[in-house]
């Protein structure tokens, strides 16, 4: 079951540490989307199919729609830059649009696959830290004793 409240946790701790891999070396793939998944995983708790599902859709989102921006606004300026130059003038009609709109589609569909599989590895962590906390400890025979 989708638990929206879930993804919602994991989706912004994976944004905040797919950001700050840019500054960080190593933060961006594979440990935000591992750690987005893994905090989306706790909170829906449950089964493991659960954490699968809410893990895997946080991370997935955003490894789409990061991929997708940081494409599109390198794309940007790279097309900016060169209009200005005046050097790729003539490559930038007809089918070299499709072909760029192709390679960001493309790009972002890839990114959506890696972080939602690591996402759903993170989910079935989250899910087993939290069953691991709520479990009660077996009674010891001294205990079982004193309870008789």
């Amino acid at each position: 079951m989708i638990n929206w409240k879930a993804i919602g946790f994991g989706l912004i701790v994976t944004l905040i540490l797919a950001y700050l891999g840019n500054y960080v070396p190593y933060l961006d793939i594979p440990l935000a989307p591992v750690i987005g998944g893994i905090i989306a995983g706790y909170v829906v708790g449950g089964s493991y199919k659960n954490g699968i599902i809410n893990g895997g859709l946080s991370a997935g989102i955003i490894g789409f729609i990061y991929t997708l921006l940081v494409i599109v606004i390198t794309t940007g300026n790279t097309i900016t830059t060169a209009v200005n130059n005046a050097v790729a003038t003539t490559s930038l009609s007809g089918q070299s649009g499709l072909v760029i709109a192709s390679i960001i589609i493309f790009a972002s569909i890839v990114a959506f696959g890696i972080y939602f599989i690591l996402g759903l590895i993170g989910g079935i962590i989250g899910v087993v830290i939290k069953e691991k906390g709520t479990k009660k400890p077996r009674p010891t025979p001294a205990t079982r004793m004193n309870d008789e």
